[in-house]
């Protein structure tokens, strides 16, 4: 993620121009086609208004011209898009990775530094695309753009505009029967990107959140298993943990939201481990992991950006019949363009339908909830985790020292009541009082 703002030009024009000094971006590059940037006054593109900067190469077809009313700059080349236009836009990144034999080959075999066209010893610096990603809706079918949306290469980064019906995925090899997403970036938690995939009827799924190198505890989760939507307006609203799969289309659904790099469910909102919404602004509250907050971020002069995290990922598994290769499904199905729009409108952006082009009578769409499921705990007698917690049943039960020994205070010194507990002999500073949290749950 990248932004700019408060930009001043001085004796010179505003006039972009994205130059690739190896044969000018013919072919272009994986990070040519997805470059992209918050303008988040409008001061860079000069409209004044929050901005969404993206490439305007010819190749990544319409993953940028989401609308009319986008301003293209030849020279960029790139499209400039007007936040305030949709209800709910912003920007997210993500990795796919669906074919270990395709992954490895980058940087080695194929996807290489250096001039465009090089080949030596079977290796090339050449990403050939091996599937494409595009907008949901008629809008952006073959009809109306010929190139089929962005293109997938082995390197198989995908960043563009969120907040929209939805980003679909066709791989030239068919359906992934496995699939890991990571490197996950969503810069504004009420702009969903949701992710579709046409799988064959009869294709069962196993989709999990899940985080390596992680232990589980009452307060901290590893895993979340996601569970079946009735809808996709279920998915698009839901804590970012359900899936629908659309018989009348043969599209997966999948909302992609980021967790944080060491566990998958807290306790922010819960009494126990939960998976949730995590924003920005939420704190990281698991013990010895010395982020301040649960997803990683980079602030800088009042603009805070997301910043992905090398650990946690989404798997989707699918029980397709496997092709030779066993990688993929054996079948791709038709495809069914989804109905976006309600009857009686069109759509006329990535994000919004109106009665017809042009027109401010648009259709306006249910705003998602917040991002916490529950409203966060009342820690007292009958809500907190801990027996005896401030110490004033007048015993130490079921307290324990763990190092050293502790000692019942009467008055001495106490943050409120009556009762706190004296940590003697201590040797390390990990050492003090203690209690099992899992014989607690277990009562």
């Amino acid at each position: 993620m990248q932004a700019t703002s408060d930009v001043t030009y001085i004796d010179c024009g505003r006039r972009f121009r994205l130059y690739d000094y190896a044969d000018n971006n013919s072919p272009s590059s994986v990070s040519g086609r997805t470059q992209n940037w918050m303008d988040i006054d409008g001061s860079t593109s000069g409209l004044n208004v929050p901005t969404i900067i993206g490439s305007g190469l010819s190749d990544t077809g319409h993953w940028f011209r989401v609308e009319d009313d986008v301003v293209y700059d030849p020279e960029g080349p790139l499209y400039f898009i007007k936040k305030e236009n949709g209800p709910e836009r912003s920007l997210g990144h993500i990795r796919l990775r669906f074919d270990d034999s395709l992954y490895n080959s980058v940087g080695k075999t194929s996807c290489m530094n250096g001039p465009k066209g090089y080949s030596q010893n079977n290796a090339h610096s050449l990403c050939p695309t091996i599937g494409r990603v595009r907008h949901l809706g008629p809008l952006f079918d073959s009809s109306n753009d010929s190139t089929g949306g962005l293109p997938i290469t082995a390197n198989a980064i995908v960043s563009g505009p969120t907040g929209g019906f939805g980003w679909l995925l066709n791989l030239d090899a068919g359906p992934p029967k496995s699939l890991r997403i990571d490197q996950i970036e969503i810069q504004d938690v009420v702009s969903p990107l949701i992710l579709a995939i046409p799988y064959p009827q009869g294709t069962g799924f196993t989709i999990q959140a899940m985080v390596p190198w992680c232990t589980p505890s009452l307060t901290h989760s590893c895993t979340e298993q996601f569970t079946p939507a009735s809808s996709v307006t279920e998915v698009r609203y839901s804590q970012g943990n359900k899936y629908y799969y659309d018989d009348a289309t043969n599209l997966l659904y999948v909302r992609i939201i980021m967790a944080p790099q060491t566990y998958t469910g807290d306790n922010l909102y819960s009494p126990t481990a939960q998976w949730h919404m995590w924003d920005m602004a939420d704190l990281n509250n698991k013990q010895y992991d010395k982020r301040k907050h649960a997803l990683d971020r980079y602030s800088f002069n009042g603009i805070t950006l997301a910043k992905y995290n090398t650990a946690s990922y989404l798997q989707i598994e699918a029980d397709c019949n496997p092709n030779s290769s066993s990688k993929y499904c054996s079948t791709t199905p038709t495809y069914v363009e989804p109905q976006v729009c309600p009857q009686g409108y069109v759509q006329v952006a990535y994000d919004k339908c109106c009665v017809s082009v042009g027109s401010s009578n648009c259709y306006d769409f249910t705003a998602p909830p917040t991002q916490a499921p529950t409203s966060p705990p009342t820690f007292g007698t009958n809500s907190n985790l801990f027996y005896n917690p401030s110490f004033e049943d007048g015993s130490l039960t079921p307290w324990y020292a763990n190092g050293g020994s502790i000692e019942l205070e009467n008055g001495i010194k106490h943050g409120s009541g009556t009762f706190s507990v004296l940590c003697k002999g201590r040797t390390a500073t990990w050492q003090g009082v203690e209690q099992n949290m899992l014989a607690a749950s277990e009562e």
